[in-house]
């Protein structure tokens, strides 16, 4: 990257796991049938396959990962998960790292998801998009 994307630093990254006095964060790991059980409210998208592969549609708050083969139809898929919330009265930020958001838009013309409640935005850093 050139530089550290936490302080701006341009000096030369330094591996720290393994040294001497490095401080490596570990996971804390827990019995699966121990694990504290949570009933999240299940945001449905209203598409009876995506709910039921979501277990009961999107959790506020989460993100998803969708991955595949380049062309399969996965930001297209999204795209129309996006408008059909959108549809429905929820306000929806579509972030997309790989296209430009005139890219999207296309799509979306094409595949009838421009609806007002459905924002965008084209963008790789993480906290810039938080």
């Amino acid at each position: 990257m050139g530089f550290c994307p936490q302080c701006g630093s341009s000096e030369p990254l330094v591996e720290m796991a393994g040294k001497p006095g490095a401080s490596i964060a570990a996971a804390e790991v827990v019995g699966l049938q121990s694990a504290a059980e949570r009933s999240d409210n299940r945001l449905a998208t209203g598409w009876g396959e995506i709910d039921r592969v979501l277990g009961g549609g999107v959790v506020a708050g989460s993100v998803l990962l969708l991955g595949g083969e380049p062309g399969v139809g996965k930001s297209t898929l999204l795209l129309e998960v996006a408008s059909r919330a959108a549809r429905r009265g929820q306000r929806v930020l579509y972030v997309s790292a790989e296209e430009s958001t005139a890219q999207v838009r296309l799509r979306a013309g094409r595949t009838n998801a421009l609806v007002d409640e459905l924002y965008l935005a084209s963008e790789t850093d993480l906290s810039v998009i938080l």
